[in-house]
């Protein structure tokens, strides 16, 4: 029988409401490229290095006594991408700075982390596209050259209907390819659908998990052991649905003009201000030295 005489919380006013002081984010923040990729220094707004290859072998037989004959050596080449500025703004009413917020002491300093967060995410969709980069002008941003963008030598495309399963013979046509461009691939990025393929491969696939019991079942591959070396399979949130990156990781750097920095924003009006920035571009010491697949089902 109900109780219609008891006060109930439906009536009371001044309950507490019941807020947990801990605030929740399960977005991802990894960033396996710009993380894993060397750094050096950038000098200028387009920066620029030096390729060079060897000549093609060739039967090199000479006759006793001849004289030598000379050729004009092959000339190295040079390469460049322009620097991107990558700008992330915090702005918090000075208000919400005072209020007693549930689960952080100062809402801009919540908000000036989660932006560094956000700001290498950026970074890290900049290296992974396949924009082309851009030299900018007054009112135009410049942008840098990404790394599906970049390689250019080995494009596996398997029948080229743009829409194929990834198979482990199109994976190992690939190290093949780059093999024979002189290339050592030691990394491949794939977003979740095609890693998920990749561990559907049957050719030389080593697994290594952690065992915490012996009914684990294993299905994910982490190392391909190939024909063409032993390569790290890594997942990447931003990787383009249909293709796969296969990196000789040391032939790519990250090339730093203006280092990440928070950075107060003059005061204006009753708030705080301020941006994370950073200005980089992409090395690509010498792109045939990797590969990629595209034009790749995604379901």
């Amino acid at each position: 029988m109900a109780n219609s005489s008891a006060m109930q919380t439906y009536q009371a006013i001044g309950n507490r409401e019941d807020l947990l002081d801990v605030v929740t984010n399960i977005s991802p923040e990894d960033t396996p490229m710009f993380s894993s990729f060397g750094k050096s220094k950038a000098k200028g707004t387009y920066h620029e290095w030096l390729k060079d290859s060897l000549a093609t072998a060739t039967s090199n037989t000479n006759i006793e006594g001849a004289d030598y004959s000379f050729s004009r050596r092959d000339v190295r080449t040079r390469e460049g991408n322009y620097t991107q500025i990558f700008v992330t703004p915090v702005e918090v009413s000075d208000t919400q700075r005072a209020v007693d917020t549930a689960g952080l002491e100062d809402e801009y300093a919540y908000q000036m982390a989660k932006a560094l967060k956000e700001h290498a995410r950026d970074i890290e969709y900049a290296l992974c596209s396949t924009a082309a980069g851009a030299s900018g002008a007054s009112g135009t941003a410049r942008s840098l050259k990404g790394v599906l963008a970049w390689i250019t030598s080995v494009n596996e495309t398997g029948t080229g209907t743009g829409d194929e399963t990834l198979t482990d013979s199109m994976f190992n046509d690939a190290l093949q390819d780059i093999w024979d461009e002189g290339g050592n691939p030691d990394t491949v990025y794939a977003n979740g659908y095609q890693k998920r393929k990749i561990g559907t491969f049957t050719d030389s696939a080593t697994k290594f998990v952690e065992a915490t019991s012996e009914k684990e079942m294993l299905s994910g591959v982490d190392v391909y052991d190939s024909d063409f070396g032993r390569v790290k399979i890594r997942k990447s949130r931003f990787m383009p649905t249909d293709s796969v990156a296969l990196l000789q990781t040391d032939l790519w750097k990250v090339a730093v003009l203006r280092k990440t920095a928070k950075e107060d924003v003059a005061k204006i009006g009753d708030s705080t201000r301020g941006v994370v920035k950073t200005e980089l571009t992409l090395e690509a010491r010498n792109e045939a030295g990797s590969g990629k697949i595209t034009g790749l089902s995604t379901s």
